[in-house]
């Protein structure tokens, strides 16, 4: 379980950095992030990504699922898009497997 507990963290903590990255740094335009997208952003995907360290850390498999599937529209909203920003979807889907594979191996811990 220890390892894991280490892709949850590292995958939730990688994927918390380079959200906020693209937010702050947007490759695309040299404008700040207007307030109704940082917002959004925060609320759909930032949010249960500093969930799922907590999951990930607690070994709380259920809420890692539930986590990863709140994180999941967006990322897959921006999978669609060409760029950096396809690659936002490689946070969920991880957290979700780590989720998975934690409910297969249910143990008393």
């Amino acid at each position: 379980m220890k390892v894991l507990r280490l892709i949850g963290v590292v995958g939730s903590i990688g994927s918390l950095l380079f959200c906020s990255f693209i937010l702050v740094y947007n490759p695309y335009t040299h404008s700040s992030v207007d307030p109704d997208v940082f917002t959004s952003f925060t609320i759909m995907y930032l949010l249960p990504i500093m969930l799922a360290i907590y999951a990930s850390l607690t070994l709380k498999h259920k809420l890692l699922i539930i986590c990863s599937i709140w994180a999941l529209p967006l990322s897959l909203y921006c999978l669609a898009t060409p760029g950096v920003f396809k690659f936002l979807v490689i946070g969920p889907i991880l957290l979700l497997i780590v989720g998975i594979v934690m409910l297969k191996n249910k143990r008393t811990y």
